[in-house]
């Protein structure tokens, strides 16, 4: 059985999802299994970009990796989740454990190398869990775009 997602009435159009990764070919493997689900994927491989995103739309579902080369993924994320508290996020590395034990509370942890079912579990796992915007920063234009952290429904294909 394949995890996947509803989809979303046509008022909120498809879902969006962020990777931010700097391996090109886990990044497109990812965006692979995410369209799969039913979301709509941009790919990013430095968090200045992750950036970028998020002032234009916020996702409804992000992925990052901790190790990056201009920082620390993990650390971008507690920010990003600061600010919009909502966000559900997967974490995917090969980070030490310590490191991916200290990010747990940020939603679930894939480690790499992963299995893509492993991964789109996850991914059905983070937006399934109840969040809410609410209390969220009020400021900036990502807030207009629409995007919702309410869960999507998980649905049973067969195969």
């Amino acid at each position: 059985m394949n995890p996947q997602l509803d989809a979303v009435s046509p008022a909120e159009g498809t879902p969006r999802a962020y990777i931010l990764e700097d391996d090109v070919a886990i990044a497109a493997l990812e965006a692979d299994v995410l369209r799969d689900l039913g979301f709509s994927v941009i790919t990013c491989a430095r968090i200045v970009e992750l950036g970028d995103l998020m002032e234009l739309a916020l996702p409804h579902l992000l992925v990052v990796d901790v190790m990056l080369p201009d920082g620390d993924g993990g650390d971008i994320t507690e920010l990003l989740r600061t600010a919009w508290p909502g966000i559900p996020v997967i974490i995917v590395s090969a980070a030490s454990r310590e490191r991916l034990h200290e990010l747990r509370d940020l939603g679930p942890i894939v480690t790499k190398p992963f299995d893509i079912h492993e991964f789109a579990s996850a991914a059905v796992q983070a937006v399934n869990t109840p969040r809410s915007l609410e209390g969220a920063r009020e400021s900036g234009p990502a807030r207009d775009e629409g995007a919702s952290a309410a869960p999507i429904a998980e649905r049973a294909s067969a195969g």
